[in-house]
């Protein structure tokens, strides 16, 4: 993207340069007229003679000539603004060309911006966890850290978790968490209507993608509409609830693979 930036600079300068030459060719022609108008009478002086004796006056003659470099210079003028207007539609199409790529390319560092945020969220999601939950209390305060970054990424004042079984209805888990003094009003949010993607006033939903599992997880957040980035977050967050409830709830988990702290 930098050469083709460099590219259009470089047409662009040829393009002004081909502009330039065709005006200080034009100047120069409509001199040139304006001396030979001027100095025509000391051309021709007297009457012209021409074949078969005729005579030509010499006030006619000046005329004619006159006129003559009065329609060069009027041809010259017509050549120069059909060549100008050519180059300058050129230089035209390469300045929009010119804003185009300069507006892909600050949009390019902009969506490398975004994604690198999404990277360093992502991260330290995943980075915080550097045990897994071994008690009720420890997998509760996981819910609390990873509520509390969903409530930065979508900047809402509630957050609620909910593990349901589909083909039930029934409510497996559900945490909640509000930004500050913030009150929970969506607390009566029905099942059915969640499984079934209908549209619920003035609420987004994220839901795990997973298709293998009996049980899937919502993220539900007083919001109308998400951006992309912040629906890709918080589906990564709404993912690692999932696998951590798996993993918690796991009895072979809690037994064979936990390590002894006596040990």
């Amino acid at each position: 993207m930098h050469m083709d930036k460099e590219s259009e600079h470089r047409r662009q300068r040829d393009v002004q340069k081909k502009i330039r030459l065709v005006q200080a060719i034009y100047l120069s022609c409509l001199t040139l007229l304006f001396f030979l108008v001027v100095l025509t009478p000391y051309f021709i002086q007297g009457n012209l003679q021409l074949k078969h004796r005729a005579i030509v006056r010499e006030e006619i003659a000046e005329g004619a000539v006159i006129a003559l470099l009065l329609i060069v210079g009027y041809l010259a003028s017509v050549l120069h603004k059909k060549e100008f207007d050519k180059y300058q539609r050129e230089l035209t199409d390469l300045t929009t060309c010119k804003y185009d790529l300069e507006s892909r390319l600050n949009d390019a560092f902009s969506y490398i911006g975004e994604v690198n945020v999404q990277l360093l969220e992502i991260k330290s999601v995943f980075s915080a966890l550097q045990k897994y939950p071994e008690s009720k209390k420890d997998y509760r305060s996981v819910l609390i850290f990873l509520a509390r970054k969903a409530l930065g990424i979508a900047n809402v004042d509630w957050v609620i978790f909910r593990i349901i079984n589909p083909e039930s209805l029934r409510t497996i888990q559900e945490y909640s968490e509000t930004r500050g003094s913030a009150i929970l009003l969506k607390h009566n949010i029905s099942n059915r209507a969640i499984v079934s993607c209908e549209a619920i006033a003035d609420c987004s939903i994220v839901r795990s993608e997973q298709e293998n599992l009996t049980i899937k997880t919502f993220c539900i957040l007083p919001t109308e509409k998400l951006t992309d980035n912040q629906t890709i977050l918080l589906r990564t967050i709404v993912s690692e609830v999932e696998m951590l409830f798996i993993i918690f709830s796991s009895e072979y988990y809690r037994e064979g693979y936990l390590k002894n702290k006596q040990a």
